[in-house]
């Protein structure tokens, strides 16, 4: 499956008439292999992951032409050369913008010396089925379900959408997580890179989707 494959599928399946909000992963980013924990949100995408992007970028325009596309990210570099990349391949600079937005986006980890301890003692799987499933004190990390409400509110409440606009905000598997455990129940521990949640939304109401290699998901918010 190519990267993004799920998300371009799910949105070929959506209204144009209303308002689409994306949140992705990034692209393939550089390892993590013996890069200090401070050094982390400097890590770029690949050159692979540039081309990954920039594919993803021109699919878009071909699922879904002619919206205009906003574009967020959070303050990790891969994070925003993803958005650039997929506005290079998404293409016409007049309907593209580049918001600030990460702001908006909460880290999750709240003590970072006892997360990393924690991520190394039991792994990084374990951890986060652990913190879905509420067993990571909030000292360490937030509570997931607030986490994700407090997001998707957020993303819902971007004022610069007129209908048929779309809102693509990069961000990482960590912040995916909690929003896919809280709308459906399935604490998922693995998203693939460009893969995310889809969120079609009206004046009345809002659905929100996730797909991968085992399952097809969606509800009414």
């Amino acid at each position: 499956m190519k990267p993004g494959k799920y998300v371009l599928d799910l949105l070929d399946d959506t209204q144009e008439n209303g308002k689409t909000i994306l949140l992705l992963r990034h692209s393939k980013r550089d390892s993590f292999q013996g890069v200090p924990e401070h050094i982390r949100p400097t890590v770029e995408i690949t050159p692979e992951g540039v081309g990954m992007a920039i594919e993803f970028g021109k699919a878009l325009n071909t699922v879904v032409p002619g919206r205009r596309l906003f574009l967020g990210h959070t303050i990790a570099r891969r994070c925003r050369m993803t958005a650039e990349c997929i506005a290079e391949g998404y293409s016409s600079a007049q309907r593209i913008q580049m918001v600030e937005f990460h702001t908006e986006i909460e880290e999750p980890v709240v003590n970072l010396s006892l997360f990393v301890a924690l991520r190394e003692e039991i792994g990084w799987q374990p951890l986060m089925k652990k913190w879905l499933l509420g067993e990571i004190p909030p000292t360490i990390m937030q509570d997931p379900l607030r986490y994700s409400g407090t997001l998707i509110n957020r993303l819902l409440s971007f004022h610069h959408m007129n209908d048929g606009d779309m809102f693509a905000v990069i961000a990482h598997d960590i912040t995916l997580f909690p929003i896919v455990y809280s709308m459906f129940g399935k604490p998922v521990t693995t998203i693939d890179f460009l893969n995310g949640v889809v969120i079609s939304a009206n004046s009345n109401s809002a659905e929100i989707m996730f797909a991968d290699a085992g399952c097809s998901l969606r509800t009414v918010l």
